[in-house]
C-alpha cells in the first residue's frame, strides 16, 4: 500500500529537521514525514565522530532562528550539536514524523495527478553503501511537494586517492569519515594528510595524548583563529530574554560573516594580512609561516578554516605537532616518503583528504517520464531546477553557517504552499528565459576545493543574476526569498497540465573540436587550441569571441600550435571581480598561458578590440609577447563606428544591447566587404553570445572604458602606443581597406606611431580579414613571422 504525504522531506540532519519544524509551525494542517537513510538524526554531525568534531561556524548562525542556542561555547563539538538536533525533534513533536532507514532512490513526477512517486529501499542498521538496494525491501510514499535536504556528499565513502604503497602500511590506515571506534592514539605517532577543516581540527585533538602529530600538506590552506565563546553573548546572557539574546548575537555575527568575506573578496592582500600577522603572534618565533600557510589562491576562493581560539597554533607551540608542506612519493610499511626526499615516520596515518559529492542523495528523477539529468538544468533562486515541479534542494552557504540559507529555503517553501492553496492551483516549476539559459552559467557551489572540482560537471548549474544565481549573500537571499516575489520565472499549474520544457536550447559552446575550459585566477574561461608546433596567441574583438578564429585555426594549425581564447566576460567565459577594463582583459593573459602550458615568449595576434589587448599584453608583460600582429587594431585614432560611440551613453548602451536577431544580423553584416560571410550561422552564434548577460555587460564596460560619445579617449592610446614603441617588439599591422568599424585611415597613423612596424592591406575587405581573407591572411602571418624569428 501506498501511502501520500503532503511533504516529504528527504534527511533527518540540520537542515531536514529545521525544515520540519517551520512546515508544522506554519501549515499544521498538512501532513509531513522525514525519510532518513541512517540509523540515526543528524546527518552530518551523527555520521562525524573523529576526536575533536566541532562546527565551523558559530552556532548562533549555525543554529536555527526558532530555537536560540543557549550552551555557553559558540563553536560546539559534535555531540551539542547532536543533542541540539534530538532535543528539536523532541520539543517541535516530530518524532512521529521520522523514519529511519529508509533511503530514497528515486522520484517521478506526474502532471495527471501533480504528485511524486517516491521509492525508498530500507537500509537496516548497517551504513548504506551505494548499490546495496538490489534485493532490498523497497517502499513507495506518494507526495505533493518533494523537499530534498540531503547535503551533497556522499556519507558512504569519504575521498580517499590512491596512493602507492598504501597496501604496505604496517600501521592504521583510517579516514575521518568513518573513524574506528577502537583506534587508539595514545603516545602514538600520527600522520594526518590534508589541510582542511578536518585536519586541523584532528591535530590539536591528537595532540593531547599523542607523541607526535603531523599536518601532511601538499599546498597551504587559510586559517583563521576564531574565540571559542561570543563575548557579546555572555554579557547578554541572564541580561535579556533568551530569543531577544539570542537574534542579538546573530544578527552580529551575520554582519561579521559577511563583511570578512567581502573584504576578502575586494581586498584580498589585506586579509592575507591579518591572518599573516595573527599567525605570526601565536606561533613559535621563525616558525616558516610563509611555507605552510601562504595559499597560492586568494582567501575565500576556498572555505576558509576556522580554529577556536587559535587551538591549532598553540599545538604547534607545545612542540609536538607540526606543519609539513610536501608531496608524498609513496606510503612505506613505516611511513611516508615524501617527493623531497625526506620521510614521515607514523604508527597511524589519516586521509583527511576531503568528500565525495552526491547530488541529491544519489536519487534519480524523472518528469513524465522524461529522466531529469541535473548537470544540465538550472537553478532557480538557488533552491529549486528549472523544469522540476514542486521540488526543492537545500545546499547552505559555501562562505557562511549552512543552516542560514537552510532557513530561508524552508521559509520560502511555505510560501509556495500557502500560495498554491490561496490560487487553488497544484504544481509549480521554474522555468528559465531563453537569455538566461543561453547566458553566462557556472556551477550551483561556486567554490574552488577540491571535493567541488572533482565533481563539478555532476552539480546543476546557476546563471549570471538573480533569481538564477546564488550569491552567497544572506541579506540578498533574505530579500530574495523571505520578502521577493514568488511569480518570477515560474509557471504554476493544475492537475493534468503538463510541465514542459525546463529551458530552450542553447548554442554548444564546445561545438568546434579542440575547445575546452580551464580555471584561470578562479574563473572559468574558454579557449581552443589546435595543431602542433611553435605556439601563437589569437585574441577577438570587442562583443566577439574565439570562434572568429575558426578559418585561422584551420590553416595557421599546419606549423603551429594555435591558441585563440574568449576573453574574460566575452563569449562563454566568465568574467572577473569589478568592472571589465582593457587592462584587466589583457591581465588574465600570463596566467592563462600558465594554465595551458605555455612557456616563455609567442606572437601574439589581435583582431580589433583583440589588438589593442594585444598591445597591453606586450607592454604589461613584454618578456612573454615575441612578435605583434595588430588586425584592424583599436589605437591609432579617435573615429570609430557610430553604434560603438552610442554604447557610451548609459541608457542608450542598455537599449541598443537588448537582444534582437535583425540587430546581430547588421552587426555581422557591417563588419565584412562581401555580406556573403555574414552567414545564417554567424548571425544565430552572434545572437547567441548577445542573450549572454555576462557578454553584453562587459561589452558595455570595455566601450564605455576605452570611449565616449566623441570617439576612443586619447589618454589610454598615447600611452599604449607610447610603450610599445619603446617595448621594441617586432609588430605587422593589417588592414582592410573597407573597414568600417575602425577606418582604414587608421593605417597611416598607425604606421606613423610604429615607424619600425612591417603593414599590409586587403584589398576588398572589411573589419575582419582573417575571415574573409583568410588564405591571405595566413600567408602574411606566416611570412611576418617568419621574418621576426
Amino acid at each position: 500500500m501506498t501511502e501520500h504525504i503532503d511533504v516529504l522531506i528527504v534527511g533527518g540532519g540540520l537542515s531536514g529537521i529545521g525544515a520540519a519544524s517551520r512546515l508544522k509551525r506554519e501549515l499544521p494542517g498538512k501532513t509531513l514525514v522525514v525519510l532518513e537513510s541512517r540509523s540515526a538524526i543528524g546527518g552530518t554531525w551523527d555520521l562525524f565522530r573523529y576526536p575533536g568534531v566541532r562546527s565551523d561556524s558559530d552556532m548562533y548562525t549555525l543554529g536555527y532562528s526558532f530555537r536560540p542556542w543557549t550552551a555557553p561555547k559558540a563553536i560546539a563539538d559534535g555531540d551539542s550539536i547532536r543533542q541540539y538536533i534530538r532535543d528539536t525533534v523532541r520539543d517541535e513533536g516530530l518524532e512521529s514524523s521520522i523514519r529511519l532507514n529508509h533511503r530514497v532512490v528515486r522520484a517521478d513526477w506526474s502532471s495527471d495527478t501533480a504528485t511524486w512517486t517516491v521509492t525508498a529501499v530500507k537500509t537496516g542498521d548497517a551504513e548504506y553503501r551505494s548499490g546495496d538496494d538490489a534485493g532490498s525491501e523497497t517502499v513507495t510514499f506518494t507526495c505533493s511537494f518533494l523537499s530534498v535536504c540531503s547535503g551533497y556528499y556522499r556519507y558512504d565513502e569519504g575521498y580517499s586517492p590512491a596512493i602507492p604503497g598504501a597496501e604496505d602500511f604496517e600501521g592504521r590506515l583510517v579516514h575521518p569519515q568513518h573513524w574506528p571506534e577502537d583506534l587508539d592514539h595514545t603516545g602514538k605517532r600520527v600522520v594526518i594528510i590534508g589541510s582542511g577543516a578536518t585536519a586541523v581540527t584532528l591535530v590539536p585533538s591528537l595532540a593531547k595524548t599523542a607523541e607526535q602529530v603531523t599536518m601532511l600538506q601538499r599546498s597551504p590552506t587559510y586559517i583563521a583563529p576564531v574565540p571559542a565563546r561570543d563575548h557579546l553573548a555572555d554579557r547578554l546572557r541572564g541580561k535579556l530574554p533568551e530569543k531577544l539574546a539570542y537574534d542579538a548575537v546573530r544578527l552580529k555575527n551575520i554582519g561579521f560573516s559577511m563583511f570578512t568575506y567581502q573584504l576578502s573578496r575586494r581586498r584580498p592582500e589585506r586579509m592575507k594580512a591579518i591572518l599573516r600577522d595573527s599567525a605570526i603572534a601565536k606561533l613559535p618565533a621563525g616558525f616558516p609561516v610563509d611555507t605552510h600557510l601562504a595559499p597560492t589562491y586568494e582567501p575565500w576562493d576556498q572555505r576558509l578554516c576556522a580554529i577556536p581560539d587559535g587551538d591549532l597554533y598553540r599545538a604547534i607551540s607545545k612542540g609536538n605537532a607540526g606543519i609539513v608542506t610536501d608531496r608524498i612519493d609513496r606510503i612505506t610499511p613505516t611511513g611516508i616518503a615524501l617527493a623531497s626526499g625526506d620521510t614521515l615516520d607514523a604508527d597511524i596515518i589519516v586521509t583527511a583528504t576531503g568528500l565525495n559529492l552526491l547530488v541529491l542523495g544519489g536519487m534519480e528523477l524523472s518528469v513524465d517520464g522524461e529522466p531529469v539529468d541535473v548537470s544540465e538544468r538550472l537553478t532557480y533562486k538557488g533552491m529549486m531546477i528549472a523544469g522540476v515541479p514542486n521540488f526543492s534542494l537545500t545546499i547552505g552557504y559555501t562562505n557562511a553557517s549552512w543552516t542560514l540559507k537552510a532557513d530561508l529555503v524552508a521559509e520560502y517553501v511555505v510560501r509556495l504552499l500557502k500560495h498554491l492553496d490561496r490560487t487553488g492551483r497544484q504544481w509549480v516549476a521554474p522555468r528559465a528565459p531563453a537569455e538566461v539559459a543561453s547566458g553566462e552559467l557556472g556551477s550551483l557551489i561556486d567554490l574552488q576545493a577540491g571535493y567541488v572540482l572533482r565533481d563539478v560537471d555532476r552539480l546543476p548549474k546557476q546563471g549570471e543574476s538573480s533569481p538564477w544565481r546564488l550569491h552567497q549573500n544572506y541579506l540578498r537571499d533574505f530579500a530574495l526569498l523571505r520578502a521577493g516575489r514568488i511569480t518570477d520565472d515560474v509557471r504554476f499549474g493544475r492537475r493534468g497540465e503538463r510541465v514542459g520544457r525546463a529551458v530552450e536550447r542553447r548554442e554548444d559552446p564546445l561545438a568546434h573540436g579542440g575547445v575546452s575550459f580551464v580555471t584561470v585566477a578562479g574563473r572559468s574561461v574558454r579557449y581552443r587550441v589546435t595543431g602542433s608546433g611553435a605556439p601563437i596567441l589569437l585574441l577577438h574583438g570587442i562583443g566577439q569571441s574565439l570562434d572568429d578564429w575558426t578559418e585561422q585555426h584551420e590553416r595557421l594549425s599546419a606549423r603551429h600550435t594555435v591558441y585563440s581564447v574568449d576573453l574574460p566576460g566575452f563569449g562563454y567565459s566568465e568574467r572577473r571581480p569589478g568592472a571589465a577594463t582593457l587592462a584587466k582583459l589583457a591581465g588574465i593573459l600570463p596566467a592563462f598561458l600558465d594554465a595551458v602550458g605555455v612557456s616563455g615568449a609567442i606572437p601574439v595576434v589581435g583582431n580589433s578590440l583583440g589588438g589593442a589587448v594585444a598591445m597591453t599584453f606586450a607592454a604589461q608583460s613584454p618578456e612573454r609577447v615575441s612578435a605583434l600582429v595588430l588586425a584592424d587594431s583599436a589605437g591609432f585614432g579617435s573615429e570609430v563606428a557610430l553604434v560603438l560611440r552610442l554604447l557610451a551613453i548609459r541608457p542608450l548602451g542598455r537599449l541598443l544591447m537588448r537582444p534582437d536577431p535583425k540587430n546581430s544580423r547588421r552587426t555581422v553584416e557591417s563588419v565584412f566587404y562581401d555580406k556573403a560571410f555574414a552567414t545564417d550561422e554567424r548571425v544565430a552564434h552572434s545572437f547567441a553570445l548577445a542573450q549572454r548577460p555576462a557578454h553584453g555587460r562587459t561589452l558595455l564596460e570595455v566601450a564605455r572604458d576605452l570611449g565616449t560619445i566623441r570617439g576612443v579617449r586619447e589618454p589610454w592610446r598615447r600611452a599604449l602606443l607610447d610603450r610599445i614603441a619603446r617595448a621594441g617588439i617586432p609588430t605587422m599591422v593589417v588592414w582592410g581597406d573597407h573597414d568600417h568599424v575602425l577606418p582604414f585611415s587608421h593605417l597611416a597613423a598607425a604606421a606613423e606611431e610604429l615607424p619600425a612596424a612591417e603593414t599590409h592591406v586587403f584589398a576588398k575587405t572589411g573589419h575582419m580579414p582573417q575571415i574573409e581573407r583568410a588564405d591571405e591572411f595566413a600567408e602574411v602571418v606566416e611570412g611576418f613571422l617568419g621574418r621576426a624569428a
